[in-house]
């Protein structure tokens, strides 16, 4: 059983990462392999718009995009963070989101599309951070990684908010939503078990 965690934040000890290793827990424990990326790590180019991809699943852009996509395919479950940057996800999440357009095909018109994931089962979590207390100022960060990755045929069994963290590694010090956080990731264990 593979688990993929991608994590759209710089700070490789910062509170995304920390939230995403309470997610993670109970895989660990029961087993699974598991393996996290950080976004900032790779190069991806933004997505140009050429509809190159419009047939085929796979991006025309060369460069570390399509890495990213082997270890996505071989994944059953997923956990996609990002802290949230000006209400939103960070620009190596955005760009990353973009390019998966390639994830999607339009067969008859541009109202529905066939997502390349819909029917595999892989099941994912979404998480986000935000410095504020107030909801409201994580903006889109966490919808917006819970809608792409449903769009892209993922299922999504639990969304995890961390409202208030700034300083690197702070979240550790909240128990309660760290139990949380792995409660979320006991489901996508569960589910993945099944």
């Amino acid at each position: 059983m593979k688990i993929l965690a991608i994590n759209g934040s710089r700070r490789k000890n910062g509170n995304t990462s920390c939230l995403i290793q309470s997610i993670l827990a109970p895989a660990v424990k029961g087993g699974a392999q598991i393996e996290s990326i950080f976004l900032g790590d790779y190069n991806i180019d933004a997505c140009s718009g050429c509809e190159g991809c419009s047939e085929s699943w796979e991006c025309v852009i060369k460069d570390d995009f399509a890495e990213i996509i082997k270890k996505f395919d071989a994944a059953r479950g997923v956990v996609i963070a990002s802290p949230t940057y000006w209400y939103s996800v960070t620009s190596d999440m955005k760009r990353f989101i973009d390019r998966c357009y390639s994830l999607i095909q339009f067969p008859d018109s541009r109202k529905e599309w066939i997502a390349k994931y819909q029917r595999t089962e892989k099941t994912c979590v979404t998480a986000a951070v935000c410095e504020q207390s107030d909801a409201s100022m994580m903006g889109n960060t966490l919808s917006l990684l819970t809608d792409f990755s449903k769009d892209i045929g993922l299922d999504v069994v639990e969304s995890v908010a961390g409202l208030g963290f700034f300083e690197a590694g702070r979240i550790k010090d909240d128990h309660e939503l760290l139990q949380t956080a792995e409660i979320a990731g006991q489901k996508l264990f569960d589910r993945l078990k099944q």
